[in-house]
């Protein structure tokens, strides 16, 4: 995922650096559905993230509660899943902000076009 969100960021930036007279509108509704695809990835990771947190919490809490070391296993597994949950999502996070940045830079290319038309 995050090798598609650097493929689509690369592609917006060709398209800005570009002085061609491109139908910047095209543009902006072809990488809108790529940002909406994207943005609904980061949802989803967010909430495999969050549960993962939860039931680490929970297991902890379990391991506390029951003093059963058994459990601290489980909980350093889901510790172990985790991390890099939480990497991956900040990775997604991070990229989706940077397409947001140039779609806005596409949208002003756009808006620039429609006044000196």
């Amino acid at each position: 995922m995050v090798k598609y969100l650097k493929r689509v960021e690369e592609l917006m930036k060709e398209a800005l650096s570009g002085n061609d007279s491109s139908n910047w509108e095209d543009l902006a509704n072809y990488y809108k559905s790529h940002i909406e695809f994207l943005q609904h990835e980061r949802q989803i990771h967010l909430l495999v993230t969050l549960f993962f947190g939860l039931f680490f919490l929970m297991s902890v809490l379990a391991a506390a509660i029951s003093e059963k070391l058994e459990i601290l296993v489980v909980a350093f597994l889901f510790l172990v899943l985790l991390i890099p949950y939480i990497a991956h999502y900040y990775k997604l996070e991070n990229g989706v902000q940077r397409l947001y940045e140039l779609y806005s830079r596409i949208n002003e290319k756009y808006s620039s076009k429609n006044k000196t038309a």
